[in-house]
């Protein structure tokens, strides 16, 4: 990892996987006090802030606003996305640490669900009829043995 992309990984490493950290070119302070953007090829561009505030409105519009999805929230951790317009911009917060990372994407493109699974912020739950049919089959399974 270069250009500025080890020293936004130490700071955001509760945000997203190393494997996204791995596909940027460069990560940059981008103006905004304790923020930046980090751009790579692949992937697209992406900005983090270290911002308590910040973290707390974030996850404040991402759980209240109806043009809001959310796909996880545990308290300390909340991944998804707003839409305005045609534009969603998928966001994860770290709301222990103050961090927030965000992605504008176009939703005519790109499926913010997909992306947020694909990027690996969060990983998707698993269908409950999945799990009760796998969870019969291994009850048959093991009662045969």
């Amino acid at each position: 990892m270069g250009n500025g992309v080890e020293a936004a990984y130490k700071v955001f490493a509760s945000l997203a996987p190393v494997e996204l950290f791995e596909q940027f070119d460069t990560c940059d302070p981008s103006g905004i006090e304790d923020s930046y953007a980090c751009t790579g090829l692949e992937v697209g561009q992406f900005q983090f802030f270290d911002n308590p505030s910040k973290a707390t409105s974030t996850t404040q519009l991402l759980t209240e606003l109806r043009s809001s999805r959310v796909v996880e929230d545990s308290g300390s951790k909340v991944v998804g996305w707003t839409t305005i317009g045609t534009m969603s911009i998928i966001t994860v917060v770290d709301n222990d640490e103050g961090l927030v990372l965000q992605q504008m994407v176009s939703s005519d493109k790109i499926d913010p669900e997909e992306r947020i699974y694909e990027l690996g912020l969060s990983t998707p739950k698993e269908d409950p009829e999945e799990e009760t049919v796998k969870t019969s089959t291994e009850t048959s399974t093991a009662s045969k043995n």
